[in-house]
């Protein structure tokens, strides 16, 4: 029923892009980026040679494999959970396996059917599984009035506040990182984080290519004051928000209203419909809830986050390990 993919990158992101893949973690890019940090990507195809989705993995300790899909499946099909496991196990030669799928789909595009087919709910999530939707396929003016008060106001403030704004034609891993420690001194590093790493960002600079969409914003100096990208997916039909950091200075100086939205028009320009913000959480990060909230952009929910093991009593054990090694 299934088979390791031997597409090339451009082969398998092709395929990626016809089936129409809604976040960039089912794409080549990603998993060259976490190939840095230990994972093994594993390209799962059915027998007629669709992408199923993809899957990292990462050996811990001398016998447990931890199979890791961020970007959840891409068939509409029930994908059965002892099947799937079974193919994995024996594709990676391990008795004792963890596999946890996270279905970034949103549901009003695409309904998970996993929990019918073996697949648990996990007991702790990785994220809310709420995000907002940004409809770019309108005209500037309906946009502009889906926004908030405060929104447009901060927006108007930051366009009057010597913010210089451009789309990157070259992003900058430097840059990037270096806006990023600067983020990481004033909040604390994320156990996590990637985008404050240099070798990181500059293999996702590479391998999305015109895919990732960078908009940066500085001051009269030319020290950049926030900046925010999105992947391109689904052969162009979406964008998923990827890259955000907004320096001391440009807090002051509303920079980040200025570069979302410059964004968010580009991203228009170039035919995307469906902007994804990349996940909220009004409870745990009001604060940016409260900012991607003001864009005017539709609630929406994701397919959520399932796991299964071999053997089945392995589930109460690696289950809370997984969201610190992922």
């Amino acid at each position: 029923m299934f088979r390791i993919s031997a597409a090339s990158n451009a082969e398998w992101n092709s395929q990626v892009d016809k089936v129409g893949a809604w976040t960039p973690h089912n794409y080549s890019g990603w998993a060259e980026l976490k190939k840095r940090d230990g994972w093994t990507p594993l390209r799962v195809v059915d027998t007629n040679q669709r992408p199923v989705t993809q899957v990292l993995a990462k050996t811990v300790g001398r016998a447990l494999t931890i199979a890791y899909s961020p970007g959840g499946f891409l068939t509409d099909f029930g994908v059965d959970a002892g099947v799937f496991t079974t193919f994995l196990g024996d594709t990676t030669k391990s008795k004792l396996l963890y596999c946890r799928v996270h279905m970034l789909t949103p549901t009003h595009l695409k309904r998970s059917p996993l929990n019918e087919t073996g697949w648990e709910r996990v007991w702790r999530t990785m994220s809310s599984g709420e995000s907002l939707e940004l409809r770019l396929d309108t005209s500037l003016e309906d946009r502009v009035a889906l926004l908030s008060y405060n929104w447009k106001r901060n927006l108007a403030r930051g366009e009057k506040r010597d913010n210089h704004v451009e789309v990157m034609e070259n992003p900058s891993a430097d840059e990037i990182a270096k806006s990023y420690l600067e983020l990481e001194t004033i909040k604390g590093k994320h156990v996590n984080i990637w985008e404050s790493s240099v070798p990181h960002v500059r293999t996702v600079v590479a391998e999305f290519g015109r895919q990732l969409v960078v908009v940066r914003c500085s001051g009269p100096e030319g020290r950049i004051r926030s900046l925010r990208g999105a992947v391109i997916t689904g052969g162009g039909a979406s964008a998923f928000d990827f890259l955000a950091t907004t320096t001391e200075d440009g807090r002051k100086h509303y920079s980040s209203y200025v570069t979302l939205w410059h964004l968010a028009n580009e991203l228009s320009r170039r035919g995307v419909i469906r902007y994804d913000l990349g996940g909220v959480d009004r409870i745990a990060n009001k604060g940016v809830y409260d900012f991607k909230n003001g864009t005017g952009a539709t609630p929406i929910s994701y397919g959520g986050e399932f796991d299964a093991t071999v053997p089945k009593l392995l589930r109460t054990s690696v289950s809370r390990l997984v969201s610190r090694v992922a």
